[in-house]
């Protein structure tokens, strides 16, 4: 696979650079989304709405990357609290 799955190859390029910069812009970390990737890596079904959104997760995350952009969890969960983690990321005090 790469950045141009399901884009319409006969677009210009210009079109096709469009469609990955806001697919890039677009994505945010999802972390129902990364268990879901790793239950179909298992070989596991997923529903067809499930399997159709992690397409689309996909996509735009393939997107983030080859646009140079971190796609990892923003807040680890190490202390259990999210919303800190976010805010200690952020460089914030809290």
């Amino acid at each position: 696979m790469n950045t141009r799955d399901n884009i319409d190859l006969d677009s210009n390029l210009d079109g096709i650079k469009r469609v990955l910069r806001s697919r890039a812009d677009a994505f945010r970390y999802n972390p129902a989304m990364e268990k879901a990737a790793e239950v179909e890596a298992k070989g596991e079904q997923l529903s067809p709405s499930l399997r159709m959104a992690l397409g689309y997760y996909s996509d735009a995350k393939k997107a983030a990357t080859a646009a140079g952009r971190d796609v990892s969890d923003p807040a680890p969960a190490q202390s259990g609290d999210r919303l800190a983690n976010a805010y200690k990321n952020l460089g914030g005090n809290s």
